[in-house]
C-alpha cells in the first residue's frame, strides 16, 4: 500500500475532481476571469459567424446571445462546443486539433466575410490576423480578462513545501504565479504545462 503519496496542485479552471488512489489532489485555479464592458451596438450588425474561443468565452457572452445575428458558430475546441451545447447551442464548425493553428489551417473563412470574435483581452492575434488576412471583416469584441485568484495563490503558499507537481494550463497562470514566488521557492517542484503555449511562457 503506498503511504507518501506525490502532492499535485492542479491550477486551471475548471478539473473533473475524481479521486485518485495514487496521488493527492488538490484543485487550486489560479486564474479566475472578469467581465469587461463593450459596445453592444456591434451585436446589431449580421454576422456570417460567431466564433467562440473558449468555455469562459461562453460563460461571459451568455448573456449576449439572443441578441446575436449570425448564421454560423465556430467552436475552437471540443470543451468550448461541450459548453455550448449545454446551453443548447448547436455548432457548425470545430477543428480537428484544439489550438488558435488548428482553427486557423481547418476554418474555411472567405473573402468578405462579417465574423463576430469575442474573446480574452489577452488573447492571442494569430485567429484574428489569419481571418483578417483571407479577407474576412473582423469585429472583436474584449470580453473579459484573466485575474489572480488570491485564494489559490494563499492555499499554494501555505503548502508550498509539499507540492510535488503542479499544472499550468495558460501564460497568464504562468505569470500569476511567478509574480508571487520566487523561482527558488519553487526549485523543488516539477511542473506540467498543458499546451505548447503555456510550455513556451514556461520556459522563457
Amino acid at each position: 500500500m503506498q503511504t507518501n503519496k506525490p502532492l499535485v496542485f492542479v491550477t486551471q479552471s475548471t478539473f473533473d475532481e475524481t479521486k485518485d488512489e495514487t496521488m493527492n489532489i488538490v484543485h487550486a485555479p489560479l486564474i479566475t476571469t472578469k467581465a469587461l464592458d463593450f459596445d453592444q451596438t456591434v451585436l446589431q450588425t449580421h454576422y456570417d459567424w460567431l466564433v467562440m474561443t473558449s468555455k469562459n468565452t461562453v460563460k461571459h457572452f451568455l448573456p449576449y446571445f439572443q441578441q446575436v445575428q449570425a448564421d454560423k458558430i465556430s467552436s475552437i475546441g471540443a470543451k468550448t462546443t461541450e459548453a455550448l451545447n449545454h446551453y443548447s447551442i448547436d455548432v457548425d464548425f470545430e477543428p480537428s486539433t484544439y489550438t488558435q493553428e488548428g482553427f486557423i489551417e481547418a476554418f474555411d473563412v472567405r473573402e468578405g466575410d462579417k465574423i463576430l470574435y469575442p474573446a480574452s483581452v489577452q488573447k492571442r492575434p494569430l485567429m484574428r490576423d489569419a481571418m483578417r488576412r483571407a479577407g474576412a471583416e473582423v469585429t472583436e469584441i474584449d470580453l473579459y480578462y484573466p485575474a489572480v485568484c488570491e485564494a489559490s495563490i494563499g492555499k499554494i503558499r501555505n503548502q508550498l513545501s509539499s507540492i510535488d507537481y503542479l499544472t499550468l494550463s495558460s501564460p497568464s497562470a504562468v505569470d500569476s504565479l511567478l509574480q508571487h514566488f520566487t523561482q527558488d521557492e519553487l526549485a523543488h517542484i516539477h511542473f506540467v504545462a498543458i499546451g505548447h503555449v503555456t510550455e513556451k511562457r514556461l520556459n522563457h
